[in-house]
């Protein structure tokens, strides 16, 4: 069964989340392993081989690369990919020699900044950019300076921002705005994330959206369909693009030619937060049962965020309440039955624990669990960190979905947690990678208290 890498730095965020659950659930229907790297690239010694050089995972056949996440060279990203002779796909980033999908970001930008200047008569038009290092935020910071000059306004630094692609940095960005700028009567931000910060940094400033200032983001999340106001965006399909750039490099597995670059339409999508109503755009208007069918739609639309809303908050809670006894345990011993319980509360199939061992180059796999039994490898033979994997570990009776999350503290790598099933709820896996990477580090102290304690009584 041939196993697929989808590869991403993201850390919990819709876009990311997004791409990698499609391919990965899309991997999983066509009958192959899907294993999601959602803990970053080439971070960890997971990654690197005894020159302490990046390298790729020894058990995976071909990769889907969310490569517009990822903050390293491309150059660097490329020779990686060239030097494995694995089939790749790239998505959000074009590369030379790499198929690759790509939204038109340019396009959708223009369309932005031209119906905000000629729609709404804007003339301040402000841009929150994406981070320093990030090849697509460049090329959508560039778009936006190119879009002033195709409808005649001036490209002012003073009106340009930089964020994080979270709403954090959204919120940052207002007040980076109006300190550099003083006034602006319209934002672009990179993603919808800030730009949903956006608003509420500028609420909190006294400022009305979109009466005084009109807001356009990214991506079209869910969440920017049930904003206060709803959110215009420009929409990328990330759900199509994720299925197909995972059938992709199935393609390219079997010996297939494939579209070497694939542009995907991103247009504009109106709403509430530009200064017009979702009636003002034809893909808004509904051509059969104008109200009937659309609210019904809307309001599944809703209820299905609702309950995911509450089960992500209700899955926060109990991990908060299991993370104290987590960060209490003294020994694998008493790790292990907290564990079962995530397997539960997590509905995965099984959760297994790596940890390095000797030089850190070889890693050991510690504990097992399925939720109702847990298995403890105390002498299991390390395995070589590039093969990932000991034998006999993906099973063949069924595709498997399975997360890989690095652990580590203060930057020390202290093993890896693998988890067999959806990875929908990536920010709740990183939550637990966050608990238990203090646990261990806490652990492995406290061992190393007891060692330095029993030779001083020896001593003694």
């Amino acid at each position: 069964m041939k196993v697929v890498g989808v590869l991403g730095d993201g850390t919990g965020d819709p876009y990311s989340l997004r791409l990698m659950h499609a391919a990965a659930s899309e991997l999983v229907a066509q009958g192959c392993h899907a294993i999601c790297f959602m803990g970053g690239f080439p971070r960890a010694p997971l990654y690197r081989d005894a020159t302490n050089k990046a390298t790729l995972p020894s058990a995976v056949d071909g990769w889907v690369l969310i490569a517009s996440t990822i903050r390293v060279p491309a150059a660097e990203l490329l020779g990686l990919i060239q030097s494995s002779k694995r089939p790749c796909v790239s998505v959000g980033l074009e590369l030379p020699d790499t198929p690759s999908f790509t939204a038109s970001d340019e396009t959708g930008i223009f369309q932005a900044v031209a119906h905000l200047a000629r729609r709404h008569e804007r003339r301040r038009i402000a841009f929150v950019a994406g981070p320093n290092g990030s090849v697509e935020a460049t090329r959508r910071l560039d778009a936006y300076r190119l879009a002033l000059d195709s409808v005649g306004l001036n490209a002012d630094p003073a009106l340009v921002a930089t964020g994080n692609y979270d709403g954090p940095s959204g919120r940052d960005a207002v007040r980076i705005l109006q300190r550099q700028a003083r006034k602006f009567d319209a934002v672009v931000a990179a993603n919808d994330l800030m730009a949903i910060g956006v608003v509420e940094g500028l609420r909190a400033s006294g400022l009305r959206v979109p009466q005084d200032v009109s807001v356009i983001g990214f991506d079209d999340i869910e969440e920017a369909s049930f904003s206060a106001p709803t959110l215009s965006t420009i929409r990328q399909p990330l759900n199509e693009v994720g299925a197909r750039a995972a059938r992709m490099v199935l393609e390219l597995l079997d010996g297939a030619m494939v579209e070497p670059h694939t542009v995907v339409a991103a247009p504009l999508v109106i709403r509430q937060s530009c200064g017009c109503t979702e009636s003002d755009t034809p893909e808004r208007r509904p051509s059969v049962d104008p109200h009937g069918a659309t609210q019904s739609l809307r309001e599944n639309a809703l209820k299905e965020l609702v309950r995911r809303e509450f089960a992500s908050s209700r899955l926060q809670r109990e991990l908060s309440r299991l993370g104290e006894g987590i960060l209490g345990a003294s020994d694998y011993s008493d790790l292990a039955p907290l564990l079962s319980d995530v397997c539960r509360l997590y509905g995965v199939r099984r959760l297994v624990l790596a940890t390095y061992s000797g030089s850190q180059r070889h890693a050991r796999v510690t504990l097992e669990s399925s939720g109702d039994s847990v298995v403890f490898h105390p002498h299991t033979h390390a395995h070589p960190i590039e093969q990932l994997f000991p034998s006999g570990l993906i099973r063949a009776e069924r595709p498997m979905q399975l997360a890989v999350q690095a652990l580590e503290l203060a930057g020390e790598q202290i093993g890896y947690l693998m988890l067999d099933g959806d990875v929908r709820d990536g920010s709740a896996y990183i939550e637990l990678r966050r608990t238990l990477s203090a646990a261990m580090a806490r652990m492995t102290q406290a061992r190393e208290l007891r060692r330095v304690y029993a030779a001083e009584k020896k001593r003694g």
